[in-house]
């Protein structure tokens, strides 16, 4: 038996308990598939653990696996958000100041993370996103309605039309007028989880341009289909909904945009996701999220023989 180093962390804040929650397990070189699945499901099991260990080619800095209870994921962006944060003081990688970029390697392959350094430590962690992608779906705004517990006429108020987006996974983005309409939505779980299963899609969400902070919009997101009623916050959502503002005038195109998506207040967890988003010709060319990190417990966790 051996133990393992663990941390703790939440992601896309900088408040303990707030924000998204990742488990991060160092030195996990050596440790089986199944194993890190069981980890992963008994330290976190509505969410993603992190496993770290250095990368034995010279295509990265370090290699990262991203686990839930279901088994390996492509990448995570709370837990590589935590990841980062987590390996302060570890030595396993350089933290070069003042910016720097890590060649990270996860089963989607090679991503590359950009550090914002000072003193040693990490105050901001950005990856890069896939491209925005725009489905048709089949959907009625009474069914719609029914799903969030909202009026038709609640949802066309904003007179911007709801669309499904995927910077990493498909959600359809729904608009609604007011702070108060978005904390007062009544999610038809089943419903939903049946209307995404059938159109292909990962969830819902759902936006208001009033905000609790100094933010461009405030998002809740539903993804019951994949087993997540309400995710605290998404860096993948967050996203998508920038290139969803910036496509529909909402916010107004500029050769590099600069958005903040807060999102988690409805449920306890208040976070913010940093969306950088670049425009070449009149179409989106790059699109970048980031945030911070706050740790919340360090420990060791035992690994059987």
């Amino acid at each position: 038996m051996r133990w393992l180093k663990a941390k703790r962390l939440c992601s896309f804040t900088g408040i303990p308990y707030a924000g998204n929650p990742a488990w991060v397990i160092l030195g996990a070189e050596g440790l089986s598939d199944e194993m890190m699945k069981k980890l992963a499901g008994e330290l976190n099991p509505l969410s993603d653990a992190a496993f770290v260990m250095p990368d034995e080619t010279d295509e990265a800095d370090i290699r990262i696996r991203f686990f839930t209870s279901g088994g390996e994921v492509l990448t995570s962006g709370h837990a590589t958000v935590a990841a980062y944060f987590a390996l302060e003081g570890e030595g396993l990688i350089e933290f070069k100041e003042p910016e720097c970029e890590i060649r990270q390697r996860s089963k989607g392959g090679i991503q590359f993370v950009e550090l914002r350094v000072e003193n040693g430590k990490v105050k901001r962690v950005t990856m890069k996103l896939p491209l925005p992608r725009y489905i048709d779906i089949d959907y009625s705004p009474q069914l719609l309605a029914r799903m969030l517990g909202l009026s038709p006429a609640e949802i066309s108020a904003t007179g911007i039309k709801p669309e499904a987006v995927s910077t990493g996974m498909y959600d359809l983005v729904v608009p609604v007028p007011s702070m108060n309409h978005l904390i007062d939505l009544k999610p038809d779980f089943d419903l939903m989880s049946r209307f995404c299963t059938r159109v292909g899609i990962t969830g819902i969400q759902v936006f208001t341009l009033e905000t609790n902070e100094d933010s461009t919009a405030s998002v809740r997101h539903f993804a019951p289909a994949v087993g997540v009623n309400e995710d605290p916050v998404s860096g993948a959502a967050c996203g998508a909904l920038g290139c969803y503002l910036i496509k529909h005038g909402v916010v107004k195109p500029e050769d590099f945009n600069r958005l903040i998506i807060e999102q988690g207040y409805a449920i306890g967890r208040p976070g913010k996701v940093y969306v950088h988003i670049r425009m070449y010709r009149g179409g989106i060319s790059e699109v970048k999220v980031g945030g911070q990190a706050v740790t919340t417990f360090v420990g060791s966790i035992l690994i059987p023989d």
